[in-house]
């Protein structure tokens, strides 16, 4: 006997499932690629995650086991200062975060750069009377690692209380080439100076505003 319709129709659902299936384009991740320092700062606690776990690791360069105070690591490169400063904005220790995040400034960076220190005697190798001269590569630090120091100081001065400092620093990192100014206006980090006349006074002054004419009529 000949099959009925409802079988019909199953079967013909069955075929139209398989033959979806078989060709189903898989979705793409949308998931976020992890921040780094060099990259624009738009997060602290994301930068902290991804240094400190490289710092604690054999290959992070540091020697140091991971239950060592923080405070009681010398760091030897900026990388390691920021990590450290970092970890201590976590702990709530702001004041000695400051005094990290400065001293990371001091030491060397990602940028591979040349000193020229004395004028070689002799003969120019290049022609001339006198000779060439001599120098020493050294590692200074890059715009984006400026850009973090002087940001993690602002929402360390922040928390501190220390609202002239705060909006020095955020200036510091702008003049750096941070400009994600909606990462400023919405980090909890920086909500003791938000409001008050040194921050709005920055902030209108690198985003402006944009004139809305119907903002007089109220929402």
């Amino acid at each position: 006997s000949s099959p009925s319709i409802p079988s019909i129709i199953l079967i013909a659902l069955l075929v139209l499932i398989s033959y979806s299936e078989a060709f189903t384009v898989p979705q793409l991740s949308h998931s976020k690629p992890h921040l780094r320092s060099q990259q624009h700062h738009d997060s602290r606690r994301i930068i902290s995650i991804a240094l400190a776990s490289s710092a604690s690791s054999p290959s992070g360069g540091s020697r140091e086991s991971s239950s060592s105070s923080p405070s009681q690591i010398t760091p030897k490169t900026f990388r390691e200062g920021e990590v450290q400063g970092l970890r201590l904005m976590q702990d709530g220790k702001h004041e000695e975060a400051v005094k990290a995040f400065k001293y990371a400034m001091t030491l060397p960076g990602s940028r591979s750069d040349v000193i020229r220190t004395a004028n070689v005697p002799g003969p120019s190798p290049v022609g001339g009377s006198k000779g060439g001269t001599e120098g020493r590569a050294i590692q200074t630090l890059d715009e984006f690692e400026y850009q973090a120091a002087h940001y993690n100081m602002a929402c360390a001065y922040a928390a501190l209380g220390n609202v002239g400092e705060s909006v020095a620093n955020l200036r510091k990192a702008f003049e750096y080439g941070f400009d994600n100014y909606a990462t400023v206006r919405a980090d909890p980090d920086l909500g003791s100076v938000k409001g008050s006349t040194e921050f709005e006074r920055l902030m209108e002054e690198v985003d402006p505003k944009k004139f809305n004419p119907f903002g007089v009529f109220g929402k």
